[in-house]
C-alpha cells in the first residue's frame, strides 16, 4: 500500500473543512487550466523537476493576478 503525503493533522483538517477544501481545489483546478498546455511540453518528456518549477512559478503568477483584481 502506498504512504500518504499527508500527515494526520492534515487529514483530519480536511475532513473537518470538507467545504472550505474543495472549494480551494476548484479555485486551483480551474488556474491551472488557464496555464496547461505551458506546462504539456514537461509532461511529455517526464521531467517532474521542471514541470514542479514552471508550475509553482505559473501557479503564483495566477494567483497573483486575482489579488490584483480583487
Amino acid at each position: 500500500m502506498k504512504q500518504s503525503k499527508l500527515d494526520s493533522k492534515s487529514i483530519q483538517w480536511i475532513k473537518d473543512n470538507t467545504k472550505e477544501f474543495t472549494d480551494e481545489f476548484i479555485r486551483k483546478s480551474k488556474l491551472v487550466n488557464k496555464f496547461s498546455d505551458e506546462l504539456e511540453p514537461y509532461r511529455m518528456k517526464k521531467d517532474r523537476e521542471g514541470y514542479r518549477k514552471v508550475f509553482k512559478q505559473l501557479l503564483k503568477k495566477e494567483e497573483e493576478k486575482l489579488w490584483k483584481k480583487e
